[in-house]
């Protein structure tokens, strides 16, 4: 890598417009870093060829450079990530063919191709993503006809104009560029190359110009035909190029996402693939060394390739853990659907209330926008549920019924725009769920490239973060929660007791859109480390057949240091994901922001001080929690809702919320749980009845420390708690199983915040037969019993 100097612009233009140009160009720092290579441009040129390909390519420089006024070569070929049009000029082209493929074209300028001033036949090609201004062509046919034309991006990426005697041809190309890319092969090759080593050294400083080459990057690869699919070398960049865009475009999806995994596992397993990293690391260096014989340089590649087994061998532990928190995953996605579900059905009992409080207050009223918007209210949650299972025709229900009274869709096209947002937030995340699940089970089954595009073809990566889904479902919550209240504030019997559930509704939402982002994040991980490790046996076999000849070569010794590179950046991802990890579960322990940065970007030394600062952060963290944490017990958290009972006795289950102001927690910061007890509570209730009870949470998360509130997701937790009652008047009970983990497996476990969404399921409730949960009509109330630890605050609290 090398650090790039201001003064490097106006060096070296014998060779090209060097890489700082495209950095101007593209409004990003002059000291980034990137591969050295990338300051030289590739040309191609003989008797019938010109051509170039390079981040940066200023048009009309190239041309005069090219003597392209005078010197008529047949095929013109100028590949680029940026092409820069920066004044206007005209170039008369005569039986001959160009195509220029960029990714961006630039500047003000507009060039004119003039084809057949002379009578000879002449082809343009354009294929661009984005082009800012339009190209002109003007087209002179034998009969004296002249037809002027544009060539620009906005029917499609790509635009060929032909012209052959009197025949015109203007012929919109698909997505399917194969045929173009053909013609230049080793062109594209390059600035693929090219592009895929310039993305992966920004990803650390411009994350969003990294990705949107990737993603440019990726579609130009797909569609290629066979350019890539015959060529070994262009498909193993291809498999690099999905790997790392998706890991890079869906591993920050879901924010503050906790792992379950405590500081010293961290500590082990990144310090052993650590060792295993750094021998690579330092027989890589010996290779690149300018100063290297040539024959060191050999034997150190050899040395090399022995390292790169080892860390293979490291890279599986790191696999099958994210295959196991797959699993998890896909459990817990299960489990909180089924959370909503049931209050759903709660939530559809407290509409019914609600719904006959409209109609009876119907009678007595003339607002008929109020009177509409209460009623769509009450079908917002079956709308917002379809959407779960694909079916989005509920929203534009809602919408239709107020358009029916038009002063109601005036008054609640916030409301209309609020449950849109959050429906499409919802179909986005599952079409992106399903998309990542079948790349994934490509990727496990086997890996071809393409099987590989059809699947990137069936989908895409537009799905939001978890700050933008929660976002999306609060401005909702905002607009039922002021309609409601309003409804309340008329007397409409329900509209209380209807916010409360459909309240507990939103939080299940945003918790089972939070576990899918969860899940959608490891499954790209994995993805990333499947398709890295396949391509580094293929270039470990590469490397191998390279050695016999690098001797006499100096292209091949090249080859061989671009080979290791591409190696050393695979085996970075993993200590980013593990560093990510770390950071995410230190940040939730903590409360505060670590010191430790996930780079790709860095040396072996670097993580060699993370390794020491996770040890020393830990230590600071303690010492900032004063007074220190002490054990807490509290047992009258007590739900007696009639709608919760009801909803025990009819399905077996009931949900809970237990928000930040909770009375009973006032005194504590920094709140954790290890145990959780829920009693089900009445007289009458029948002397040594078993409750087998199983209490769980959706993964979101809330606590404070010194005022300020954080937020987390984490994979959802589950307890078992069973208890038999031995005397109902003084709730007198035996315990069979608590509700905490085990001691010998406690520390490498989650330990929850209170501050989340709760389920109780009774394990032992009869759905076959109703008429053995009779017992459940004596229910007077639930008791809730936390234990854990906490930092007492000084607060004054009042229960």
């Amino acid at each position: 890598m090398k650090k790039i100097l201001v003064l490097a612009v106006t060096a070296a233009l014998s060779n090209g417009v060097i890489a700082s140009d495209w950095l101007n160009i593209n409004d990003l720092p002059s000291n980034t870093e990137y591969p050295e290579w990338l300051n030289t441009p590739y040309v191609q040129n003989d008797s019938v060829t010109r051509s170039t390909s390079d981040l940066y390519v200023n048009l009309k420089d190239w041309i005069n450079q090219q003597n392209l006024y005078k010197v008529k070569p047949t095929k013109i070929y100028i590949f680029a990530d940026t092409l820069e049009v920066d004044e206007n000029f005209n170039l008369v082209m005569n039986n001959q063919n160009i195509v220029i493929f960029a990714r961006r074209v630039v500047g003000a300028g507009v060039p004119t191709f003039v084809l057949g001033q002379q009578g000879a036949a002449a082809s343009v090609t354009v294929i661009a993503q984005k082009m800012e201004t339009p190209f002109n062509v003007l087209a002179f046919t034998p009969e004296g006809t002249v037809t002027a034309d544009t060539i620009d991006t906005k029917e499609s990426q790509g635009t060929s104009i032909i012209l052959s005697k009197e025949h015109y041809v203007k012929q919109q190309l698909s997505s399917e560029l194969a045929a173009n890319i053909q013609l230049a092969k080793q062109q594209f090759s390059d600035i693929a190359n090219r592009s895929f080593d310039m993305a992966t050294s920004l990803y650390d400083t411009q994350p969003a110009t990294s990705l949107a080459i990737l993603n440019w990057l990726e579609v130009s690869m797909r569609n290629a035909g066979k350019t890539v699919s015959e060529d070994p070398l262009l498909t193993d960049l291809y498999l690099q190029t999905v790997a790392f865009k998706q890991f890079t475009d869906l591993s920050s999806r879901s924010d503050n996402f906790v792992p379950y995994l405590d500081r010293s596992l961290y500590q082990e397993k990144y310090k052993a693939y650590l060792q295993a990293m750094i021998a690579f690391e330092q027989k890589r260096e010996l290779v690149s060394d300018r100063n290297s014989r040539i024959e060191d340089k050999i034997e150190n590649t050899r040395l090399a390739l022995a390292n790169i087994d080892d860390v293979l061998e490291s890279q599986d532990s790191i696999v099958k853990q994210s295959e196991q928190n797959i699993a998890k995953l896909l459990d817990s996605v299960t489990a909180v659907e089924a959370q909503y579900k049931t209050q759903e059905l709660t939530a559809l009992s407290a509409r019914s209330d609600y719904l006959y409080g409209v109609e009876v207050w119907k009678t007595q009223q003339q607002l008929n926008a109020a009177l509409a918007i209460f009623k769509a209210i009450a079908e917002i949650g079956g709308a917002v549920s379809g959407v779960f299972t694909g079916n989005l025709s509920g929203i534009n229900d809602v919408t239709e019924q107020l358009a029916k009274t038009p002063e109601a869709l005036d008054k609640a096209k916030n409301l209309v725009t609020n449950v849109k947002n959050v429906t499409g937030i919802i179909d986005s995340i599952t079409k992106t769920v399903a998309g990542i699940a079948s790349l994934t089970n490509e990727v496990k089954s086997t890996i071809k490239q393409q099987r590989i595009s059809e699947t990137m073809d069936s989908f895409d990566f537009a799905v939001p973060s978890l700050n933008e889904s929660n976002l999306a479902w609060d401005l909702m919550l905002t607009e039922v929660r002021s309609n409601l209240r309003y409804a309340d504030s008329l007397g409409i019997k329900g509209a209380r007791v209807y916010l409360l559930e459909m309240e507990k509704q939103v939080l299940l939402g945003k918790a089972i859109n939070a576990s899918q982002l969860n899940l959608v994040q490891e499954q790209a991980k994995l993805v990333d480390l499947l398709l890295t490790r396949k391509v580094t046996l293929n270039q470990k076999d590469r490397l191998t057949s390279l050695i016999a000849s690098a001797s006499e070569d100096s292209a091949v010794q090249k080859r061989i240091e671009q080979e290791l590179s591409r190696v050393s950046l695979h085996f970075k991802r993993p200590m980013f994901v593990a560093l990510s990890n770390y950071v995410a579960a230190y940040e939730y322990w903590a409360l505060k922001d670590s010191d430790v940065k996930p780079s790709l970007g860095k040396s072996y030394l670097e993580y060699q001080f993370d390794l020491a600062a996770i040890e020393n952060e830990y230590v600071n963290a303690l010492n900032r929690f004063q007074p220190a944490p002490q054990d807490f017990n509290i047992d009258n958290f007590v739900i007696d809702d009639a709608k919760q009972i009801e909803a025990l006795f009819k399905t077996g289950e009931f949900n809970f919320n237990v928000p930040l102001e909770q009375s009973q927690f006032c005194a504590f910061d920094r709140v954790r749980l290890d145990k959780i007890r829920v009693f089900i509570e009445g007289e009458n209730l029948p002397y040594g009845k078993q409750f087998n009870l199983s209490i769980s949470n959706g993964g979101n998360y809330y606590d404070r420390f010194r005022q300020e509130e954080f937020k987390f997701s984490a994979n959802p937790i589950t307890r078992a708690f069973y208890y038999r009652l031995d005397d109902a008047v003084n709730n007198q009970v035996s315990i069979i199983t608590d509700g905490s983990l085990s001691d010998k497996f406690a520390y490498a476990y989650f330990e929850p915040t209170p501050f989340t969404n709760w389920n109780v399921t009774l394990n032992n409730f009869d759905s076959t037969d109703t008429s053995n949960n009779q017992y459940l009509n004596s229910v007077e109330r639930l008791r809730v019993e936390f234990s854990g630890n906490g930092i007492p605050n000084g607060r004054s609290c009042s229960n």
